[in-house]
């Protein structure tokens, strides 16, 4: 259970960019309980994960992740330790990733979180995030939860692109 809060607490974090995508205070609860809804789940142990495939949602709090399929990873055990269900390296989901938080959208055709690192990689032609009217779009796009940076990329063929509505004058 604590996994899907690690992702939740990540994606709820603010994107520091700009102050317009900062985003709002909102008390997470590890607590709150997960639910994953697939149409077919395969654990392999000895691969260590798990695969939810078909039409694949998972809710925690107000976040809400749906997708074709979503991959939990566990870290390999070491000799003699003992690894617990929240030994989580990983979370992959394929396939038209949406994730919903704080009024916010993310849409990709791939996501992947790494805990240790508490990153999370959007990837895809087209993958965004918008929030009310703004907008950011990139092939890549990588958020970094440790110090809050945020990383877009395009490929040869497109751009990065932030559309970004203020109150304030801007460049006129």
């Amino acid at each position: 259970m604590v996994i899907w809060a690690l992702a939740a607490s990540f994606l709820c974090g603010p994107f520091r960019m700009v102050p317009v995508w900062a985003a709002e205070t909102v008390e997470k609860t590890p607590s709150d309980p997960i639910e994953i809804t697939a149409d077919k789940l395969v654990t392999d142990n000895q691969n260590r994960s798990a695969l939810f495939s078909g039409n694949v949602t998972a809710v925690q709090g107000n976040t809400k992740l749906t997708a074709d399929e979503l991959t939990i990873l566990y870290k390999s055990k070491s000799s003699g330790e003992s690894t617990g269900t929240n030994d989580i390296e990983r979370l992959e989901a394929h396939g038209h990733v949406r994730i919903e938080f704080d009024n916010k959208l993310a849409v990709s055709n791939q996501a992947v979180y790494i805990i240790e690192e508490r990153k999370l990689v959007l990837e895809g032609p087209g993958s965004k995030v918008i929030s009310d009217q703004d907008e950011i779009t990139g092939t890549k796009i990588t958020f970094y939860r440790n110090d809050g940076r945020m990383m877009l990329e395009g490929d040869g063929q497109n751009r990065v692109k932030a559309v970004i509505h203020s109150d304030q004058r801007g460049l006129n």
